[in-house]
């Protein structure tokens, strides 16, 4: 594994510190944060961003922001990355949470020469990372986002299911173990995390299934693993959620592995 700490150069002047990285077939970096805002691409693989406000799953050719002195934990999944490191006061988007964000040709073309341009920088070198400044600020974002609770007894119920992800965990199961009536439960969701907990659920079981499939875990065996009755029913709800199929989505990141 291939890796500069961010720590160790993070004091320097530049505005924008461009680092790449190949980790591990499966890395974790344990809960920490930065004094600059990071950009981190996924050229290959799967990465889990984990915070106090929720949990974020970037496929390949995605990136994630995030801002300074945010808390994270990264879990990388036959990850090559890209981080820019950019100064707080030159950051180019004022999100206070992390986004998904997608990647334009134009972008992910900047950010795999960004790691290869040295000091001293010339005149087309500053353009460059000006450019890479404008380009990030009109990145869309995707919503890849599961966001988690501020209640400590829906996070432990949230942070359960994320460990042993079943599609067929109900509001009324949920509702009993938290001796309070299912509809209760059900506005107090929807207030904490912003969608019903029948929608997190799906999104949780979608988002997780990311990281198996690029383990190349068959999708039989997510299907029954999350609880689903076969695994057409898990393919649905993945391509009504992700807008292509569980074997589509494989197929397009062993393309570009292959490329």
């Amino acid at each position: 594994m291939q890796q500069i700490s961010i720590h160790s150069v993070e004091h320097l002047e530049q505005k924008i510190i461009a680092i790449e990285t190949q980790y591990a077939p499966h890395h974790v970096l344990e809960m920490h944060s930065h004094q600059r805002a990071q950009l981190l691409y996924g050229a290959e693989g799967v990465m889990h961003v984990e915070t106090p406000q929720g949990n974020w799953i970037i496929p390949p050719e995605r990136a994630v922001w995030i801002p300074s002195q945010v808390p994270h934990q990264l879990t990388m999944f036959n990850v090559k990355t890209c981080s820019l490191y950019i100064q707080a006061e030159h950051s180019p988007r004022h999100s206070t949470h992390c986004e998904v964000l997608a990647i334009s040709a134009l972008l992910r073309q900047l950010l795999l020469t960004a790691p290869t341009i040295n000091e001293p920088f010339q005149h087309r070198d500053i353009l460059l990372f000006d450019l890479i400044l404008a380009e990030l600020h009109a990145a869309p974002s995707i919503d890849l986002h599961l966001p988690l609770p501020e209640n400590k007894e829906l996070l432990n119920i949230c942070q359960q299911f994320l460990k042993a992800p079943n599609i067929h965990l109900s509001p009324e199961q949920i509702a009993a173990e938290l001796y309070i009536s299912e509809r209760h439960f059900s506005r107090l969701f929807k207030q904490q995390v912003g969608m019903s907990f029948s929608k997190w659920r799906q999104h949780a079981c979608v988002l997780l299934s990311l990281e198996r499939l690029m383990q190349n875990q068959p999708v039989q065996k997510i299907a029954y693993d999350f609880g689903f009755k076969n695994p057409a029913a898990f393919s649905t709800m993945f391509q009504r959620i992700l807008a292509l199929s569980p074997s589509r989505y494989m197929q397009s990141q062993n393309n570009h592995l292959n490329k």
